[in-house]
């Protein structure tokens, strides 16, 4: 059993009231939102390559609300990287924390974590996903943050597209880590929780 496991099973994870609010709407941000992670034991800066909802799964726990859509349809690389760079400037400096609710953060998670693309979907589905991946790292090393972690949340169904896979190249040279989601062990499970045409295979 590996250490991180153990210690897992053997000491919960402390939470706070803030590790439920993940809302992905900050300030006047269409695109990059910052969270009091409770995986990250800190700030996680979440990147929004969905902003129209669109997802390849359905999942039956998805907490997202698609039938409606979002006034944002398209991603607009150069307004996601001034967000970024403002969103980094903000947590870095501790500006972020004399604002609401990020004033109540304890102490010891007021550190930056991550810079995580998550969202309103699966963010390997965007076409570009090599380029903004290449773009949020510049935006990270011009802060100097090279310990902080780059993050691909994602369902694993299109990790076999070669941009996807360029895009990974670059996450693994920045201090890149990759969150795959596996909900279930068989394809009728699978196909009962994530309610996709994509194969069980593929995923796992």
């Amino acid at each position: 059993m590996s250490r991180s496991l153990r210690r897992s099973i053997a000491a919960p994870m402390t939470t706070h009231p803030l590790h439920t609010q993940h809302d992905r709407i900050f300030a006047d941000n269409r695109f990059v939102y910052p969270v009091v992670s409770r995986r990250s034991h800190g700030i996680s800066v979440g990147i929004n390559l969905n902003p129209d909802r669109v997802c390849n799964f359905d999942c039956i726990y998805c907490q997202v609300d698609r039938t409606s859509q979002s006034e944002t349809r398209f991603v607009e690389l150069d307004a996601l990287l001034e967000e970024l760079d403002q969103t980094l400037s903000s947590v870095t400096s501790g500006a972020l924390f004399e604002t609401s609710p990020f004033c109540d953060t304890p102490s010891e998670l007021r550190r930056l974590n991550d810079i995580a693309f998550s969202g309103d979907g699966e963010p390997t589905t965007h076409l570009n996903f090599d380029e903004v991946v290449a773009a949020c790292a510049e935006v990270k090393r011009r802060h100097g943050l090279s310990s902080v972690k780059m993050v691909l949340i994602t369902n694993a169904s299109m990790l076999h597209r070669p941009h996807v896979a360029r895009g990974l190249s670059i996450l693994d040279s920045n201090n890149g880590e990759i969150w795959a989601k596996l909900d279930a062990g068989t394809e009728p499970y699978y196909q009962r929780i994530e309610r996709t045409p994509i194969p069980f295979s593929r995923s796992l």
